[in-house]
């Protein structure tokens, strides 16, 4: 934005927990038998209209051993704490929740926030209910709040959205079908919280999709996408971002290799 009014705002990146993957899970064709510990990154913006968290984490780390992969969380990872922590708030000081997806490391920390309203695609709440069979295990009801009442609680949109100035949302479908990202004007430029659609930045910056795909030709123009419009990148599960920070910077178009699928 670059009204001299518009509102300065800050995104801050926090960790809140810690997933046992095959690394070939994270990027396609690549690193396979290769088991690498990532992080589940939630993200804060702060100085918005309203107080925003995109993605929660994970809700219970034993219950993500037992269903999923082999997960850890230290205190101070659990989203109410991390919160405090990095940006002073507490779950119920929060406003709006925008969920990338609604796997179960992405809206794991939902239920904490009792007074917020939740910001999904349209299209990943309708496959939610109906994911295909390999991705069933990452999609479960008492995380989501399907009741009637809860229901009431989310905003469903349908493609790109302005949530507040400064803050929207884009479709990034590939890794599900109703997968978005976050868009975010900074003084320092556009931060794209990724989600899944990029697990890290070499998925971006190799155009390689991710390794947990729904459609493989979907994530390759949403990869291209995030290169079009960000100028720092928080992935999904990178190592690399530094807890507290922006995300990493992303290369200019012009020094990233231009890879055909």
């Amino acid at each position: 934005m670059s009204s001299a009014s518009a509102p300065r705002l800050k995104v801050v990146a926090m960790p809140t927990g810690w997933l046992t993957v095959d690394r070939s899970s994270q990027v396609h064709g690549r690193y396979f038998g290769q088991s690498i510990r990532v992080p589940v990154w939630s993200t804060a913006i702060v100085g918005a209209q309203k107080k925003i968290v995109v993605d929660t984490g994970i809700h219970d780390p034993a219950w993500v051993s037992n269903f999923v992969c082999p997960c850890d969380q230290a205190p101070e990872e659990r989203l109410e704490r991390a919160l405090k922590e990095y940006v002073g708030w507490s779950a119920d000081d929060v406003d709006i929740v925008i969920n990338t997806h609604l796997h179960y490391d992405h809206s794991g920390g939902n239920t904490l926030f009792r007074n917020a309203k939740f910001v999904i695609q349209a299209a990943e709440w309708e496959y939610a209910g109906h994911p295909l069979p390999t991705q069933a295990t990452y999609y479960q009801e008492f995380l989501i709040g399907r009741e009637p009442l809860a229901w009431f609680r989310w905003q469903f949109v349908h493609g790109i959205a302005d949530i507040v100035p400064g803050v929207r949302v884009v479709p990034t479908p590939g890794h599900t079908p109703g997968h978005q990202s976050v868009a975010v004007d900074t003084e320092d430029g556009v931060v794209l919280i990724a989600g899944d659609c990029a697990n890290c930045m070499e998925n971006i910056v190799d155009l390689v999709p991710v390794g947990i795909v729904h459609e493989t030709q979907a994530e390759f123009a949403s990869l291209r996408r995030i290169r079009q419009i960000a100028d720092f990148v928080i992935p999904g599960h990178d190592p690399n971002v530094v807890p507290g920070s922006a995300g990493i910077v992303l290369p200019s178009e012009s020094r990233l290799p231009h890879v055909q699928p």
